[in-house]
């Protein structure tokens, strides 16, 4: 096992709701994150964005149970976040307590929200971001419960506390009511404490007394239902075409692969079962090192019309809406870019970004219109152009006719590449971060300051934000600028060498 030494000290190791929702996922996970944390892969900026927006979630959910006491005592504090829980749990006129802390058996665990229910009861509140109960939240939950009814606590009703995705901001304080939602799993959270839990932890014990992870195969386990943390570790030794990278595999195909001893996309059988059309190819491709282009894709090119309009936007989706009659996850247009190829082969760029905090739609809508041409086709990379302009053609009904006029208009290139071509480096996949540097080799995004569109929407963030100094926000707007051009200078140079065949020196079939 590459990396892995003996480092087990069982009687130092705790369990955390972390830990034993991972524990769930992955024995060899559950080990690894007690002993060998080194080897966990980098926190991305995008996953540490996810967790930022649950910290300012579950600060403003406290609000609907107000005049509540905030454990104050940090994670790697927990003894005394205990002490603190305990001594304020005997104060009855405190009605609710925020990441109170608890542990029984060495497993730690701190509640979002435990609120007093009468004297002797509880009830427990656990705050998610998202907009729904998932099944992955009950074993969360579950083993909160578990833990304060062990301590002798009495849990009247356990809820899970989301985002109502319907609510609309009216602008002003929140309304808290109608923001969050509060879905009773009392029965789901308490089956599966009684149930499961118990067995769980035993094994997981067990596990955590070897001196070593146990050996576990990678599979769809590694990333449901989440990515786990040392998926970059366990994933080094793969082949060059591993089967995870077989475009729309079912997990029955993955596993039925496995199961044949085929972990390699050029050793599967041609005419193995299930493979669709797309699948095949992509063996092919592999196998042969060769280039796929259909022999439609000509006349699918020769239909485009001058002057070429390249588009992409970027958008960011608030978990709390923050523009009058707005929802959360709304996605709300901020930056446009704009590459105009005209038929003698002269290329234009323009480009719009919105600095302030009011709402950036109208302004977003009037300089896009005015920039695109009236004639000629609009080429974006997938779907989401079109349908973010049928959005604000529904927002802005005074510019309905000229937005749908636009959307009518728009070429999908995506769909070009994923129906008619196909190339081995793009390995599996036609997103746009993979195509550019096949089709167009030393042509990428790794100079860039902002490399994802994720990464845009939280910096969009910060160049909006009072709080963010001058120079700050003068990098990050050059940051967004030249991040939303390379999108649009890519579809360019990718739909040039598509349709002069200017490709990569390799076999084409």
């Amino acid at each position: 096992m590459i990396g892995e030494t003996s480092m087990v000290n069982p009687i130092s190791v705790q369990l955390s709701k972390t830990r034993f929702v991972g524990g769930l996922q992955c024995f060899k996970r559950l080990h690894m994150e007690c002993y060998q944390r080194d080897l966990m892969d980098p926190i991305d900026p995008g996953l540490q964005a996810i967790f930022d927006t649950g910290n300012g979630v579950g600060e403003l959910a406290r609000n609907r149970f107000p005049r509540g006491r905030l454990i104050e005592e940090p994670y790697f504090e927990h003894t005394q976040a205990v002490t603190k829980t305990t001594q304020l749990l005997t104060d009855y006129s405190i009605p609710a307590f925020y990441e109170a802390a608890f542990e029984f058996a060495k497993i730690r665990v701190r509640v979002d929200v435990l609120q007093r229910h009468d004297e002797v009861t509880f009830n427990l509140i656990e705050v998610k971001s998202g907009t729904s109960v998932k099944s992955e939240h009950i074993p969360d939950v579950a083993i909160q419960l578990y833990v304060l009814e062990s301590l002798g606590l009495t849990i009247n009703q356990v809820y899970l506390m989301h985002i109502d995705n319907t609510y609309i901001y009216q602008g002003g304080d929140y309304n808290l009511e109608e923001l969050f939602s509060l879905e009773d799993i009392t029965e789901k959270a308490r089956d599966f404490a009684l149930a499961i839990i118990p067995e769980k932890l035993d094994e997981m014990w067990q596990i955590l007394d070897q001196d070593f992870p146990p050996s576990i195969e990678i599979g769809s386990h590694c990333t449901s239902p989440y990515k786990c943390p040392f998926y970059g570790h366990c994933h080094q030794d793969l082949p060059d075409h591993p089967i995870r990278e077989l475009p729309r595999s079912s997990k029955k195909l993955r596993d039925s692969l496995k199961a044949s001893g085929i972990e390699d996309i050029r050793k599967i059988p041609k005419d193995y079962p299930g493979l669709n059309d797309l699948q095949k190819r992509v063996i092919s491709c592999v196998e042969t090192d060769a280039l796929y282009i259909s022999p439609e894709a000509p006349e699918i090119i020769a239909g485009i019309l001058y002057p070429l309009s390249f588009i992409d936007f970027e958008t960011f989706n608030p978990a709390l809406p923050i523009y009058h009659l707005t929802r959360p996850f709304q996605p709300i247009p901020f930056q446009w870019s704009l590459h105009i190829q005209y038929l003698s082969g002269q290329l234009e760029h323009q480009d719009f970004l919105y600095e302030n905090s009011e709402d950036p739609r109208l302004r977003f809508v009037e300089s896009l219109l005015d920039a695109i041409p009236d004639v000629g086709t609009i080429i974006a990379y997938s779907g989401y152009e079109e349908s973010t302009i049928k959005q604000l053609a529904t927002v802005f009904p005074e510019f309905e006719n000229e937005l749908l006029a636009l959307s009518g208009r728009i070429f999908d290139l995506l769909k070009l590449v994923r129906d008619h071509y196909y190339h081995p480096a793009f390995h599996g996949s036609f997103s746009i971060k993979s195509v550019l540097p096949a089709i167009v080799p030393n042509m990428g995004y790794s100079d860039l300051a902002i490399q994802h569109g994720l990464i845009a929407a939280i910096d969009f963030g910060k160049l909006i934000s009072p709080a963010t100094p001058g120079p700050v926000k003068d990098k990050t707007k050059q940051a967004l600028l030249e991040y939303c051009q390379r999108d649009t200078e890519a579809m360019v140079r990718i739909f040039e060498n598509l349709t002069t065949n200017s490709l990569p020196d390799i076999t084409r079939t």
